[in-house]
């Protein structure tokens, strides 16, 4: 899952394992083992708290997967599991490591059964949570402030105190950013930002978090914590040599330098500078690809820092890694496993069947939904159903459905494509479905190919059909008689075996021959 274009790891002065596992110690999962059994693995399968298992390791790819250059979906789809087998046939002899931050290593997959059992381990880390917790509650309580806000969107999602709300519509938004980094549309991942942005600095929101949101002056020099922050690829900022740059743009006009770059982003790429002569980041690269207006000025020295401030980041940290999401989140993840299909947006054989459909939906921007997303939506207020690809909020239904509320409720937050084409719904109701439930569409990676010639056409024969196998199931009782029938008629016959040996059964097989 990490670019293969170019591999950093040559690089002096990267992090190695050990500095890896030293600031692991700190935190995370660290205080029990330095092993993680895969069934912790397994509990962090959001987009919010995305661990993968890579040749043994543990890595927390929350903050790769925006600037993995083969899209945010591909790591999702990883998301809590082990992906050594699928990442070695794409990146044969790529390091993952030299594309991550230090912070990113998790641990080493798997426990010592001589040590400890998995359920032990568990045990372990919810007595670490109690410590932690404690620990918090002494820090603050030292402190005038007495409170803790998140410093960043992942840790924003992360925390479970943050407003539902505006949880909701963060993660609406970031679901948005996937699909448009996804198609490598950085230009509407960029105006996604912008508008996460302007919910943060709202009066209603902006006093509950510190989520730095305007760009500093950079008059005393730009420090590599704010370059950190740009580590996408509509928001790419790179320190070489002392100096910060913005290569968002360049990024827009040559995707095909897009892996070599994106490496980098966030980080400062001197020590690989002149590495490769003619790659990003050489001396000829930078004399005829760089430009005077994408320098945005002098690495500077870094802020000083609160140390209490800087303790209880780490304490959170640890507490969010130990926690990890929530039942009901992991339940969502689990529930909207990918179905197969294609992996990009095919065309909706509905409307091909159905044109007055594509009428409804002209000229509108339709919201993307992951289906994690669209199963949290179970309830009469608010019951959220897929019927190809598309989400549809079922509310204004409740109440007149022809079939009564409960078939809706219990097809409430999944795929109902299936059931919805079995009672061949008429192109009016289709046309009154769209008008007023429809809300948004699946991201593209998550689309079942519903093509009018191949699944549709299979779960539509799935009703016609009824009457083939029921004159199959005839056929055959027929059959069954007429065979009954012979062998009665056979036994009255009296003629001796040899003569009915030679001369009727000889007769019917030379007739079925």
């Amino acid at each position: 899952m990490a670019p293969n274009d170019m591999h950093p790891s040559q690089a002096a002065g990267m992090h190695s394992h050990h500095e890896g596992e030293k600031f692991h110690s700190a935190r995370g999962t660290g205080a029990i083992s330095k092993n993680v059994p895969l069934s912790e693995v397994n509990r962090h399968c959001i987009p919010e708290d995305c661990w993968v298992a890579l040749n043994g390791k543990v890595y927390d790819l929350s903050e790769f997967m925006d600037r993995h250059p083969g899209g945010p979906t591909t790591i999702l789809a990883w998301a809590g599991k082990d992906a050594s087998k699928f990442f070695n046939e794409i990146h044969k002899g790529v390091k993952i490591d030299s594309y991550l931050r230090p912070e990113s290593y998790v641990g080493d997959l798997g426990v010592d059964e001589n040590l400890m059992s998995d359920e032990f381990w568990h045990t372990l880390r919810e007595a670490r949570i109690v410590e932690v917790r404690e620990e918090i509650d002494r820090v603050l309580s030292q402190t005038a402030d007495n409170l803790h806000k998140a410093d960043s969107i992942l840790r924003l999602l992360q925390d479970k105190n943050t407003d539902p709300q505006l949880k909701i519509k963060l993660q609406r938004l970031e679901t948005q950013k996937r699909a448009a980094l996804d198609s490598e549309d950085y230009i509407k991942a960029m105006d996604v930002k912008k508008e996460i942005e302007r919910i943060l600095a709202d009066q209603a929101h902006s006093h509950l978090h510190d989520v730095p949101l305007d760009i500093p002056n950079v008059s005393g020099g730009i420090p590599l914590s704010e370059v950190a922050r740009h580590n996408k690829p509509h928001d790419c900022w790179i320190a070489i040599n002392k100096t910060v740059y913005d290569l968002t743009d360049f990024l827009l006009h040559h995707p095909e330098q897009r892996n070599s770059i994106l490496a980098w982003a966030g980080r400062d790429a001197s020590p690989m500078y002149d590495k490769i002569p003619g790659r990003f980041p050489s001396k000829q690269w930078m004399d005829f690809f760089m430009r005077s207006e994408w320098k945005m000025g002098d690495v500077g020295t870094e802020p000083p820092k609160d140390p209490t401030m800087e303790q209880l980041k780490q304490l959170h940290d640890e507490l969010r890694r130990l926690e990890g999401p929530s039942k009901e989140d992991i339940e969502a993840a689990k529930t909207a496993v990918k179905v197969p299909g294609k992996t990009d947006a095919p065309t909706l054989s509905e409307e091909s069947r159905f044109p007055k459909l594509a009428e409804i939906s002209a000229g509108k921007e339709l919201p993307f939904f992951t289906r994690a997303e669209v199963a949290k939506h179970t309830t009469a207020d608010e019951p959220y159903m897929i019927i190809h690809n598309r989400v549809y909020n079922l509310k204004p239904l409740i109440g007149s459905h022809p079939g009564g509320d409960d078939i809706l409720l219990t097809k409430a937050g999944t795929d109902a494509t299936k059931d919805f084409e079995v009672f061949e719904h008429s192109e009016k109701a289709r046309v009154q479905r769209d008008r007023d439930m429809l809300v948004g569409q699946l991201v593209p990676g998550e689309n079942t190919d519903w093509s009018a010639e191949a699944t549709v056409a299979q779960v539509v024969g799935e009703e016609t059909s009824e009457m083939a196998r029921y004159m199959k199931y005839k056929v055959t009782d027929v059959a069954a008689a007429a065979v009954g029938w012979y062998i009665y008629k056979t036994l009255q016959n009296t003629k001796p075996l040899s003569q009915f040996t030679y001369s009727r059964a000889l007769r019917h097989l030379h007739l079925i021959m």
